[in-house]
C-alpha cells in the first residue's frame, strides 16, 4: 500500500453498530464533538430504506481522524456503544498494479470480463433484455439469468463482455440503472482467490455493495469458473429460496480448500454445513454484517445470513451463522443458554455474547432441511398446546386491515359511487403492502385514521362526532337495526384493557386533525384527515362501524364552533363520506409516545407533590403566624386587665380616704 493510500485510509473511519434509524446528519453531529467532519455516509438497505448498521466518516486529515478515533471510545450513540475502526481501501477487480505476473495476464486474457447484476426483478426472464441493455457499451459475449429449483428466479444475473473496457464502461454508466422498474447493482464478478481474501477481511469496503440478504449467494456465484456456473448458480438459487444457499455453496468452497473429497449431488436439498449454527430470536433489523460481527466473539466467522420470508419479503427473525473452525461452533452451541420458548424476559445472568439488542439468542446446530421441517411442526404443536389455542396470535393485529372495507354488493356498497369504493380498495391494498414490507408496522386497537373530514370541522367537533358514533351504534343495536359486537371482539377488548392505566377521560381520549403549515410556522387549513383515540378496543370498533361512510352534516360541524363562527360554514358544503380505518402505527413511534406519556405523568405527579408540599408548608406557616398573633393579643389583653385592675384599686383607695 502506497503512502497516498495510507493517508486516505487514516483519514476515514468505519463505524459499526448503528441503529436502523440512523441518517448521515446523526453521524456528522456525533463525530463533530471530537473533530471537524468532512462528510459522513450511512449505508442504507435497498429494501427497507433503513440503515444497515454501519457507515463511514471522513475527516480533513489524518490527525483529525486519529483524534476522533481515540476520543469517541466510551461515548454512546443513541444508547449504543459504537465499534469504530480505520476504513480500509477498496480494491476493485481490474484495479491495481499494471505489472501483474505473466501467469495472471494469461488467465485474464483467457477469461472474458464478466459482470454480475444484483437485485434483478423476477419479471426479467429473457437474457435478450440484458443483451440489449449492455450491448450499448460493447459486444456482449453471453448473458445468463440463473434459476433455481422449480424454475424460480434467483434475483441476479451474469453478463460476459468481449473486452474489459466495455465492462468498465458498463459499470461506470450503470450506476442507478433500473431494470423492470427496479434499481440494480452492476459490478465485476469476483474470482475465487479474491473472494478468499475478502473473507479474511482484506477488503471491507466491498462488503457495502453486497446485499444484506443475498450477499452470500451473489458472491459465491462470483467465485465460479465459466464451466461450473450453471450447476453452482442453480445451487445458489435453490438455497436462497429456503435459506440454505450458504450451506451448500460454502461447504463446496471449503471442500475445495481443505479436502479433495468429491462433491455429492443428489435430488435432495443440500446437507447443512458441519460448522453452521441456527440462531433464533434475532432482531428483525439485524443484517449479515452485524451478525457476523457479533458471533466473531466465538471465533472466525465464514458468513452470516438472516433468513427472509420470500412471500412477505421481510425477515423471519432467524439466521444461519457458519464458523471456520468446528471447535468454535461447538463452543458457541455448548455455552448457549437454555431459552424458555414461552418467556420473553432476558435473565439477569445471561451471557452478553448471546444477547443482541436486548434479545436473548437461541443457538442450536443447523440440521438437514427435512429434519428442520419435522422439528418446526413439533414445536408449533407444543406452542399451540402451551397457549391453549390452535392458531398463533397475530401480534401485529393485521386482521384489522379488513375493518372498514365495504363490499360492492352490500346494501351500503350499492348506495356508494364507484369512485368511493375504489378509494377504499386502493387504501386497503396500499396499507397491506406497507405492513408486508415493514415488520415494524402494526395496527392499533384503539386509534382510528379518518379521511374526507370537512375542512371547516375542528378537533372539538370531531371528538363530539366520535362520542356520537359510539352512542348511536349502541342505540341501533338496541333497536335491532345493527348487529352487535361478537363475543370474540368483546373478549379481545377486555384482554387488551388488562393492565392498562385507568383514565378519567371519556370514551374518546383524543381527537386530532392534521393541518397544513404556513411559511410563518402557523397552522393553516385542515388537510382533511385526522385521528380518533378511543378508551378501549370495543369503543373503537363501535365508532368505526358507525362513522365509516357516514356523511357529516352541518350541525355536526357546528358542534365544535362558537356561535359567531357557525354562520361561516360553507352553505354549499360538499357532503363526502368518511373513510375510517384502524390506524397504522410504528413500533418505535409507539414506544417513544409511551415513554413521553410516562415522563409527562411523572412530571405532573412530581409537580403535584411539589405544589401540595408547598401548600402544606404555607398552611403550617399561616397557622404558626395566627397562633403567634393570638398569643400576642392574649398577652396584650392580660396586661390591659392588670392595668385596669390597678386603676380600679387606686380609685377605690382614694374614695376610702375621702
Amino acid at each position: 500500500m502506497g503512502e497516498n493510500d495510507q493517508t486516505i485510509v487514516r483519514s476515514e473511519l468505519f463505524v459499526r453498530g448503528l441503529p436502523t434509524d440512523t441518517v448521515n446528519e446523526d453521524l456528522v453531529n456525533f463525530f463533530s464533538d471530537f473533530a471537524p467532519v468532512k462528510h459522513a455516509v450511512v449505508v442504507n438497505d435497498g429494501t427497507t430504506g433503513g440503515c444497515k448498521g454501519f457507515g463511514f466518516v471522513s475527516f480533513a486529515d489524518k490527525d483529525d481522524a486519529q483524534t476522533a478515533f481515540q476520543d469517541c471510545k466510551g461515548h454512546k450513540f443513541k444508547g449504543r456503544v459504537l465499534q469504530v475502526d480505520y476504513a480500509k481501501p477498496r480494491v476493485r477487480k481490474g484495479e491495481g498494479d499494471e505489472e501483474a505476473a505473466p501467469k495472471e495476464k494469461q488467465v485474464v486474457e483467457k477469461r472474458k470480463p464478466r459482470l454480475i447484476i444484483r437485485n434483478m426483478p423476477w419479471s426479467v426472464r429473457d437474457k435478450k433484455e440484458l443483451e440489449k441493455i449492455f450491448g450499448k457499451f460493447g459486444k456482449v459475449v453471453d448473458a445468463y439469468i440463473p434459476r433455481g429449483a422449480g424454475g424460480k428466479m434467483s434475483g441476479f444475473a451474469f453478463v460476459t463482455m468481449r473486452k474489459k473496457r466495455h465492462a468498465m464502461a458498463a459499470i461506470e454508466k450503470c450506476k442507478g440503472l433500473k431494470i423492470g422498474g427496479r434499481e440494480v447493482a452492476v459490478d465485476f464478478a469476483v474470482e475465487k482467490d479474491k473472494w478468499t481474501k475478502m473473507e479474511e477481511g482484506q477488503s471491507i469496503a466491498d462488503q457495502i455493495e453486497s446485499d444484506s440478504d443475498e450477499a452470500s449467494d451473489d458472491e459465491e456465484e462470483e467465485e465460479d469458473e465459466d464451466e461450473q456456473e450453471e450447476d453452482d448458480d442453480e445451487d445458489e438459487e435453490s438455497d436462497d429460496d429456503d435459506s440454505d444457499s450458504e450451506e451448500e455453496s460454502d461447504s463446496e468452497e471449503e471442500d475445495d480448500e481443505m479436502s479433495e473429497e468429491p462433491k455429492k449431488r443428489t435430488g435432495l436439498k443440500p446437507v447443512p454445513h458441519s460448522h453452521e449454527v441456527f440462531v433464533r430470536n434475532i432482531p428483525y433489523d439485524a443484517t449479515a454484517e452485524t451478525l457476523k460481527e457479533h458471533f466473531s466473539e466465538f471465533g472466525k466467522v465464514r458468513y452470516a445470513l438472516p433468513v427472509m420470508d420470500k412471500e412477505k419479503n421481510m425477515p423471519k427473525g432467524t439466521a444461519f451463522v457458519a464458523f471456520v473452525k468446528e471447535e468454535d461452533r461447538d463452543e458457541c452451541v455448548a455455552n448457549a443458554p437454555s431459552v424458555d420458548a414461552s418467556s420473553i424476559l432476558v435473565p439477569d445472568d445471561a451471557d452478553a455474547r448471546y444477547v443482541l439488542d436486548g434479545r436473548i439468542l437461541s443457538v442450536t446446530k443447523a440440521v438437514k432441511k427435512d429434519v428442520a421441517d419435522k422439528l418446526t411442526t413439533v414445536n408449533a404443536k407444543q406452542r399451540a398446546a402451551l397457549l391453549g389455542k390452535e392458531q398463533p396470535m397475530d401480534k401485529r393485529k393485521l386482521f384489522l386491515l379488513n375493518e372498514g372495507r365495504i363490499a360492492a354488493d352490500s346494501a351500503l356498497g350499492q348506495s356508494m359511487t364507484k369512485a368511493e369504493l375504489d378509494i377504499r380498495e386502493q387504501s386497503y391494498k396500499q396499507r397491506k403492502k406497507q405492513v408486508t414490507e415493514n415488520p415494524s408496522l402494526h395496527l392499533s386497537l384503539t386509534r382510528l385514521a379518518i379521511r374526507n373530514i370537512p375542512r371547516s370541522m375542528n378537533e372539538k367537533a370531531l371528538k363530539a362526532l366520535g362520542r356520537k358514533g359510539v352512542v348511536e351504534f349502541a342505540r341501533e343495536v338496541s333497536n335491532g337495526s345493527r348487529q352487535p359486537l361478537t363475543k370474540e371482539e368483546v373478549q379481545r377488548s377486555t384482554l387488551a384493557a388488562k393492565g392498562a392505566p385507568k383514565s378519567k377521560k371519556g370514551v374518546v381520549r383524543q381527537a386530532k386533525i392534521i393541518y397544513e403549515t404556513k411559511g410563518t410556522g402557523e397552522a393553516g387549513r385542515s388537510r382533511g384527515y385526522g385521528f380518533l383515540e378511543f378508551r378501549d378496543h370495543k369503543s373503537a370498533l363501535m365508532g368505526l362501524r358507525w362513522l365509516n361512510a357516514h356523511k357529516v352534516t352541518r350541525d355536526e360541524i357546528a358542534e365544535g364552533l362558537p356561535e359567531d363562527q357557525k354562520d361561516k360554514i360553507e352553505k354549499d358544503l360538499t357532503v363526502r363520506r368518511l373513510v375510517v380505518e384502524f390506524a397504522l402505527e410504528h413500533a418505535q413511534v409507539v414506544k417513544r409516545r409511551k415513554e413521553s406519556q410516562t415522563r409527562m405523568i411523572q412530571f405532573r405527579k412530581k409537580r403535584q407533590e411539589t405544589e401540595e408540599s408547598e401548600k402544606k408548608a404555607k398552611e403550617e406557616q399561616q397557622k404558626a403566624e395566627s397562633k403567634a398573633e393570638n398569643e400576642k393579643k392574649r398577652k396584650a389583653s392580660s396586661v390591659g386587665q392588670i392595668i385596669a385592675k390597678k386603676r380600679k384599686s387606686k380609685k377605690m383607695a382614694r374614695k376610702a380616704k375621702k
